[in-house]
């Protein structure tokens, strides 16, 4: 039995990758069952994907917890759980150990965020006698994860694996009309780490300098009001939309003609691929791992880090060069489907998932 254990009641790539696994592990009819935070995103999308669901409320603060650990213990032990795959600080130290204690022959911590590993007591007890496998979303989260500590973990334990991105068999190329405004967007929690207040700053930027244009801002969060109020406060409502949660990300990226990332960090940009596999040019900091994604130059720009100047400059290069939109389009679709394509990065996956300890 393979565990997938997320217990947070947002939704992101993290989520998404359980959830898509998962449901690929067990359409194979291998048992598999996810233990998520009850009411969350992912156990109601589990739910309906006919997955077996189970829900725990962890905090980070659950592993000083003796009662929830030995429940958590049980619960493993009674589902025959040999291989868990946690991808929480929080779950790892309270889920992990009570894996470890029921027997669980491999657990597998895997890590999705390009933000390096404290080098604390606990982590080292975590990496060195709890977890057995790490699994990383890009190389720049390997080597974040042993920043501060390079004996924190035997970095051959540490495999990394790119998500996977469904590509559709068509790809619509649509030239714009003289008169129509080239659409920029942009899709993410609308949190600190997104960034999201810089595109208002391009907004404003580009407005200025007389370029047609309008942005549309997916996904929701904590800042969206603080958002609204900068578009307000900048004259942008004509120019700039935040449309809240987007469900079908293919009709997101099918209405708009560049994507513009603005993140602090990503541990793997997925928003980038999905935009790449609709034939999008991209536009990201040359950060973290989004060099691992976009070829500068050839599938879309990698700006200076938090320079607005040269994010500013490479998007207007775009919106100003219709042929380049879609040559830069047409390779970021070819790179998709040549590193990022579900079905090859999925068998990786399962065979990873399904070796023996």
């Amino acid at each position: 039995m393979i565990c997938f254990f997320n217990s947070t009641n947002a939704w992101g790539g993290g989520e998404k990758w359980h959830l898509e696994i998962a449901t690929a592990i067990a359409s194979e009819g291998i048992p598999v069952i996810i233990a998520a935070g009850k009411d969350s995103v992912l156990q109601k999308k589990a739910t309906a994907n006919s997955l077996a669901t189970f829900s725990f409320k962890i905090t980070g603060f659950s592993f000083l917890n003796p009662f929830l650990i030995l429940r958590l213990r049980k619960f493993f032990v009674q589902k025959s759980v040999r291989t868990v795959v946690l991808n929480l600080p929080s779950d790892l130290k309270a889920a992990g150990l009570a894996a470890k204690l029921a027997g669980v022959h491999r657990i597998i911590y895997r890590r999705g965020s390009a933000i390096p590993v404290k080098n604390s007591f606990l982590n080292r007890f975590l990496f060195r006698n709890i977890i057995t496998d790490v699994l990383a979303n890009s190389f720049e989260t390997k080597r974040t994860i042993l920043l501060r500590n390079q004996h924190l973990i035997d970095p051959e334990k540490i495999i990394v694996i790119y998500n996977g991105i469904v590509v559709s068999d068509q790809m619509e190329i649509s030239r714009k009309s003289a008169n129509a405004p080239v659409v920029i967007g942009n899709l993410g929690r609308l949190e600190k780490q997104k960034a999201q207040h810089l595109l208002i700053l391009l907004g404003a930027m580009l407005k200025e300098s007389g370029c047609h244009f309008q942005i549309l801002i997916g996904g929701d969060g904590s800042l969206r009001d603080d958002l609204e109020k900068q578009v307000r406060v900048n004259e942008l409502t004509d120019f700039i939309q935040l449309i809240g949660n987007v469900e079908n990300v293919a009709e997101f990226m099918g209405r708009i003609d560049i994507f513009v990332l603005t993140s602090h960090w990503e541990g793997f940009g997925y928003v980038l691929a999905e935009a790449m596999a609709a034939g999008k040019p991209v536009v990201a900091f040359n950060h973290s791992s989004n060099p691992e994604i976009v070829e500068d130059q050839k599938t879309g720009f990698l700006a200076i880090p938090g320079d607005i100047n040269d994010l500013f400059l490479k998007t207007v290069r775009l919106i100003e060069d219709e042929t380049l939109r879609i040559d830069m389009g047409k390779s970021g679709r070819e790179k998709v489907l040549k590193d990022f394509d579900f079905t090859k990065n999925y068998q990786k996956i399962r065979k990873f998932l399904l070796k023996k300890s």
